[in-house]
C-alpha cells in the first residue's frame, strides 16, 4: 500500500474536477483522485501555512497552544509512525520553514526533496541530517 498526503493551501477543492469542476482543468489530480481514497471531510484548524501543517503532522488542533513556532519534539509525527511501521517516508516541500531543521517538522522523513515555489531556488534534495538553515 502507498500513501500520498497531498497539503496545498493555495486551491479550494471546489477548483478540482474531482470535485465537480468543470471550468478548472485538473486532469492529473483528477485521476489521481478517481483511484485513491479521498477525506472529503477533513479540515485544520487554522490557516496559516505552518500551523495547518503542524496539524496535519500531530493530527492534533495545534494552533491554540504552538502558532508557528517549532514542533515540539515530544509531539508524535505521522511520519514517525509511518516510518516505525516499515513505509519508507519522503517528503516533496515548498516551504522553507519545512526544511530549517530547527522547525522539527524533519522527523520520521528519510528523505526530504524542496521544490521552491516562486523564489526561483535550485531545485535540491536533502537527505536527513543534511537540512540548510
Amino acid at each position: 500500500m502507498n500513501v500520498i498526503w497531498i497539503v496545498a493551501d493555495t486551491f479550494r477543492q471546489d477548483h478540482l474536477g474531482a470535485y465537480g469542476n468543470i471550468e478548472v482543468r485538473t486532469p492529473s489530480l483528477d485521476a489521481l483522485a478517481a483511484k485513491s481514497v479521498r477525506f472529503d471531510r477533513h479540515y485544520a484548524s487554522g490557516f496559516p501555512t505552518m500551523p495547518t501543517r503542524a496539524d496535519h503532522a500531530t493530527g492534533k488542533w495545534t494552533i491554540s497552544f504552538m502558532g508557528w513556532d517549532p514542533l515540539p519534539l515530544g509531539e508524535r509525527t505521522l511520519a514517525q509512525t509511518l516510518s516505525e511501521n516499515g513505509y519508507h517516508t519522503a517528503a516533496v516541500v515548498d516551504t522553507p520553514f519545512y526544511v530549517r531543521s530547527e522547525m522539527n517538522y524533519d522527523r520520521g522523513f528519510q528523505t526530504f526533496f524542496f521544490q521552491p515555489g516562486q523564489e526561483g531556488s535550485p531545485t535540491r534534495v536533502l537527505q536527513k541530517g543534511n537540512h540548510e538553515s
